[in-house]
């Protein structure tokens, strides 16, 4: 008898069908994954090539979709250049098995033969479906496709592992997590993509979630702190740090690494009395740098001549922070207002304040920051505050 595994229509606006229309019948073994303890299935199957083509879509790039909404990295032309060459090089190409999440899948018939249980399911016209891990590999199939001499390579075939979530759509918060973290598992111990997005898309520690959570800040009345973060690391505009330096900017607040983070978010209260004090800091953080500043159309030119745009300048801010709560603990008067009494040229590099505070250098004219000055910067700024730098300031 044929079941059916959570057949729901989707509502997402963000929900991929099949590309032309038709249900995709496949033959699948039962396997058993850790995944499953976070309540999906799961199977592993083999696909043509054209079925590929044929029946998933690729996830827009960022310049398309917004980084909020995407579950995976842009697929670039060095990647597909790469595998282009590789195809044509190689006296026997093969390539790693792909990971596909689906919504649902619609069982018709199953079977055990010896260790293996055997299924025979249709993936539907109308059920979403994400590739999570394989989308460079997908994009350059659909191009062997699309050459004038691809039905000779039709019937080649390439390992899927399809997990199926039961929700009404990849779009759902369950579903986004899983997506993620299993992009963010895969790229652990090989080679990662950029730190911004590996770091973005691992909810699998708390210190992750936490960070992910201070995204979600409102700040200057109109915008969420995620607006100003690259989360995938590449500075666009309006994009004030990438995801790996806010982090970074967090860490040295907190006094806190991802190792010790877990223990620190261990005991009770920590981590809502942790977003708390972020929440106050960060706040005011945004209401004193020039923000808007990097909303023009010739924005890279702005962020490039800009001081308070630079990743030094974000540790800084770090230790600023924690000088000031320092302060205010011993100092009922005093708030993180005062960080609105900076008065440095923050929105210059360039500026001979820096030159001759030896956070920048002159190279043949050519203005240059010193590496490894973030205490430097942050011993001026609560010079300028008249606050007692805090000890990481003083080594």
């Amino acid at each position: 008898m044929g079941t059916s595994l959570a057949i729901n229509l989707p509502s997402s606006n963000h929900v991929m069908t099949s590309p032309i229309g038709e249900a995709l019948k496949l033959v699948l073994f039962k396997s058993k994954e850790g995944i499953e303890a976070l309540g999906v299935t799961t199977y592993e199957t083999l696909v043509t090539f054209r079925e590929i083509a044929d029946h998933f879509r690729i996830e827009e790039n960022s310049d398309v979709l917004d980084e909020e909404f995407k579950k995976q990295r842009d697929v670039d032309a060095a990647r597909i250049n790469g595998l282009k060459k590789y195809w044509e090089t190689s006296e026997g190409p093969v390539f790693p098995n792909m990971t596909i999440f689906t919504n649902e899948l619609s069982v018709t018939d199953e079977m055990v033969m010896g260790n293996s249980h055997i299924i025979q399911a249709s993936l539907d016209q109308l059920s979403d479906r994400f590739i999570c891990d394989g989308q460079g590999r997908s994009t350059f199939i659909k191009w062997l496709m699309s050459l004038d001499s691809s039905d000779k390579y039709f019937d080649h075939t390439i390992s899927v592992k399809l997990i199926v979530t039961g929700t009404n759509s990849l779009s759902e918060p369950k579903a986004v997590k899983l997506i993620r973290q299993v992009f963010a598992d895969y790229h652990v111990s090989l080679r990662k993509p950029n730190k911004s997005i590996s770091k973005h898309f691992d909810t699998g520690s708390t210190f992750s979630r936490f960070l992910n959570e201070l995204l979600d800040i409102e700040i200057n009345g109109a915008e969420t702190i995620k607006k100003r973060i690259a989360l995938h690391g590449k500075i666009k505009q309006g994009h004030l740090w990438s995801y790996d330096q806010f982090t970074s900017l967090i860490q040295k607040f907190l006094k806190l690494t991802p190792s010790t983070a877990q223990k620190h978010f261990a005991i009770e209260g920590n981590y809502e009395t942790s977003l708390e004090l972020c929440r106050g800091f960060l706040c005011a953080v945004f209401s004193i740098l020039p923000v808007n500043n990097l909303d023009v159309e010739n924005y890279n030119e702005v962020h490039e001549g800009s001081m308070f745009t630079k990743a030094i300048f974000a540790n800084a801010l770090g230790f600023i922070g924690r000088s000031l709560f320092d302060e205010m603990l011993l100092n009922d008067e005093l708030s993180w207002n005062k960080l609105k009494e900076v008065n440095l040229p923050l929105d210059s590099k360039e500026d001979k304040f820096w030159l001759k505070n030896k956070v920048t250098m002159s190279d043949d004219g050519a203005i240059k920051i010193i590496k490894g000055t973030d205490r430097r910067i942050g011993s001026i700024v609560c010079r300028d505050l008249r606050i007692f730098p805090c000890p990481e300031l003083t080594l």
